[in-house]
């Protein structure tokens, strides 16, 4: 039997590896879930497993990273979205009620919904419009039936260095090297963090013991063409774009003003969060 302070499940995506490196440099007790390279290797759609692995061990915190979280893929798998998007945080709720840990479930903006720019409160209108939005809702409504867990709303990005890296901020970089004319939403707003003071603040969110449903977030929106275009400037590059809407040109629905208001993690935390620029600036870092 181990017993940590901490259990990362999906420690090998971007979130979760961050998250990781935060717990090192903080020298922190952690293991590691994932399908192959991590302290446990495991499938986690055998729950019976699952079951087994968390009834030999110990844990205080347990953060689950693991998702599938590209839009079209879920759009296309909804079933296999919905095994690890839905029944793996509901089978994790169970086992943290048995076992004694606390559940930190990373959860979405993307079902924020407003017809006008908005910062959006944690107790707003949501509104599910694609199957990956409603596999992470789900998510939510399962995990708060656990009144200790933790649920974390939150968008970002980062440099991830794997081959086809879908991140929004790889995209662009990639797209500037290789002179793509990029399509950039000049319609859709987000509150997006860089990766690595997403992962610090999850842990500082974690550790205060915090319960229920934050939003972590810039404490600002901008759209994904304003994104882009900070981006390309402190990474000193030349962007080539066109402006397009969001609503005309995507095939899976999306909704539009996802910017979040950050002032319960702020209050929760003591502290202001970054703005977009400061996220950019950090982000922009690991590209240079």
């Amino acid at each position: 039997m181990i017993s940590k302070k901490f259990l990362i499940i999906g420690s090998k995506g971007l979130l979760g590896s961050e998250i990781v490196k935060y717990l090192k440099k903080r020298n922190f007790s952690y293991s590691t879930i994932s399908r192959k390279n991590s302290n446990f290797n495991l499938n986690l759609k055998k729950y019976k497993k699952l079951k087994k692995f968390f009834k030999k061990n110990k844990f205080k915190f347990v953060i689950n990273c693991a998702a599938i979280i590209n839009i079209d893929i879920c759009e296309r798998n909804y079933y296999e979205a919905k095994i690890i998007n839905s029944y793996l945080p509901k089978f994790l709720s169970k086992l943290s009620k048995k076992y004694n840990f606390k559940l930190i479930q990373i959860s979405t903006d993307a079902f924020y919904y407003s017809k006008i720019f908005k910062l959006n409160k944690e107790k707003d209108k949501l509104f599910a419009i694609n199957k990956y939005a409603k596999t992470k809702l789900a998510a939510e409504n399962f995990v708060t039936k656990n009144k200790r867990s933790l649920i974390i709303r939150t968008n970002f990005t980062g440099r991830e260095y794997v081959k086809n890296s879908k991140r929004f901020s790889d995209w662009v970089y990639n797209s500037i090297k290789a002179k793509k004319k990029m399509l950039l939403f000049n319609d859709m707003y987000t509150s997006t963090l860089d990766v690595k003071n997403c992962a610090r603040f999850i842990v500082d969110l974690t550790l205060k013991e915090s319960r229920g449903i934050y939003n972590l977030g810039t404490r600002d929106a901008i759209s994904k063409k304003q994104f882009a275009v900070k981006f390309s400037k402190k990474i000193k590059k030349k962007l080539i774009f066109k402006e397009i809407n969001c609503i005309n040109n995507t095939i899976t629905p999306r909704n539009l003003n996802l910017g979040m208001n950050v002032s319960k993690v702020e209050k929760k935390l003591n502290r202001k969060m970054i703005s977009s620029n400061q996220a950019i600036a950090n982000l922009a870092k690991d590209y240079l």
